[in-house]
């Protein structure tokens, strides 16, 4: 057994630790201690430091991390237009397996250890295995023309049947119907049925843009001239998206909601009453130009609400301290709930939430050293307001600390971006 002593331990679940210790024997948590620690125990200890849960970035993207300030200052349509563009064009999936590696180095960089992770290839899943990540690995499906879904759901099933066979209880497989202009009704209730027949959670970008509003609504904007130009049929829906994806027996504690930035007070009483998850992703929200969800009042109704940095395609970096302040700034959350937020509540928007999130007894042992500007205050205040990135200090998985060495990675990343850059 080690035991781990810093100024103060953040279970989460409960309040706050001067001088607190977390014992941690066989990769799970044995203890959480305050007070004096056994006589003859490892000890290793962190001064002017807080111990809390690794955080859980409930929404990104790791094989997109390549594309990082390659797509800045274009419409929402655009930026989606480009992206599939640069991903399927001119991308191997060697490139986007590196790109997935540095993403994972980096989210434990910041103390990151858990993640939904939604992907195309799989290179995430891969890179969430290979370090140590833990959470679900959302395989996205796509198919906007209606005549393509059996074709789109037999590939789904194949590689959902492949990834699983490498799933532990805390590294689960997921599927992600993309959003309302790249699935077709027919493919949404397909991969509904399909996830239910299998027990797998749901995720999918829904109610982020207003011209996916326009899409959904009225088939119009530039996602239904997109498709009218490729010939596939679009059909006003006469409602708001995630109305739509109730239409389609979508919502449900098994659904976990990507942005829902575009929803009225009848959406609101949809999430509540299905028991369904929201991921909101605001540093990402602004990067696109996109408004600002209601958080705050999801939460004072009872919508469990996560918190997710998107890709680093749609925001600077996977940083959950500059998501948490984005959050009091916009939200005027207290600087606990917003911890909540980024910890605990996106285990369970995961469905993760018995092993993973807090810091208590019997859980794994997957936790983030975070130096404290100001030891004797609030130490939630204080890594919520004041925190960075730089001020991670170590980062535990399974009990051990994460040892990342990106050079070589990093190198070959900038070769690729640079082979973008002038393609």
């Amino acid at each position: 057994m080690i035991v781990y002593q810093a100024d103060w331990v953040c279970p989460v679940s409960s309040p706050p630790i001067r001088n607190g210790s977390l014992a941690v024997e066989n990769g799970r948590i044995a203890q959480v201690l305050s007070g004096s620690i056994p006589d003859g125990v490892e000890r290793v200890v962190y001064p002017g430091c807080a111990i809390l849960p690794g955080f859980v970035n409930a929404h990104a993207h790791l094989e997109l991390t390549l594309f990082h300030g390659l797509l800045d200052d274009l419409s929402f349509p655009n930026w989606i237009a480009k992206l599939v563009r640069m991903k399927y064009q001119m991308c191997t999936r060697d490139a986007l397996k590196v790109s997935a590696q540095l993403g994972a180095i980096e989210m434990l960089r910041t103390g990151i250890t858990t993640v939904g992770e939604v992907m195309d290839v799989e290179t995430g899943w891969e890179a969430m295995r290979e370090f140590g990540l833990q959470g679900v690995a959302y395989q996205e499906v796509f198919g906007p023309a209606p005549e393509t879904s059996a074709q789109a759901l037999d590939s789904l099933n194949a590689k959902v049947k492949l990834h699983r066979q490498h799933e532990t209880s805390t590294l689960r497989i997921g599927v992600s119907p993309h959003a309302p202009y790249t699935v077709s009704k027919n493919l949404y209730e397909g991969v509904r049925d399909y996830a239910r027949s299998e027990g797998l959670r749901m995720t999918a970008h829904i109610a982020e843009s207003e011209d996916e509003t326009l899409f959904v609504r009225d088939g119009a904007g530039p996602f239904a001239e997109s498709h009218r130009q490729r010939n596939i049929d679009v059909v006003p829906r006469g409602c708001l998206p995630v109305a739509y994806l109730d239409r389609l027996g979508l919502l449900g504690p098994d659904m976990l909601l990507v942005h829902a930035i575009e929803t009225d007070k009848a959406d609101l009483d949809r999430l509540l009453d299905t028991g369904s998850f929201v991921v909101h992703c605001p540093k990402s929200n602004a990067k696109l130009g996109h408004r600002i969800a209601p958080v705050a009042e999801m939460r004072q109704r009872g919508i469990p609400v996560a918190l997710g940095t998107d890709s680093v395609a749609s925001n600077d970096a996977f940083d959950m301290f500059e998501g948490m302040r984005a959050v009091v700034a916009q939200q005027y959350l207290p600087f606990d709930e917003v911890l909540h937020m980024a910890t605990i509540e996106g285990a369970q928007a995961l469905g993760l939430a018995d092993d993973l999130g807090s810091l208590e007894a019997g859980k794994r042992a997957d936790f983030a050293i975070v130096a404290l500007h100001d030891a004797a205050t609030n130490p939630v205040e204080d890594i919520v307001r004041s925190a960075h990135r730089s001020d991670v200090k170590a980062t535990f998985i399974g009990g051990r600390e994460a040892v990342l060495d990106d050079a070589d990675i990093r190198k070959e990343l900038q070769s690729i971006q640079a082979r973008l850059r002038s393609a």
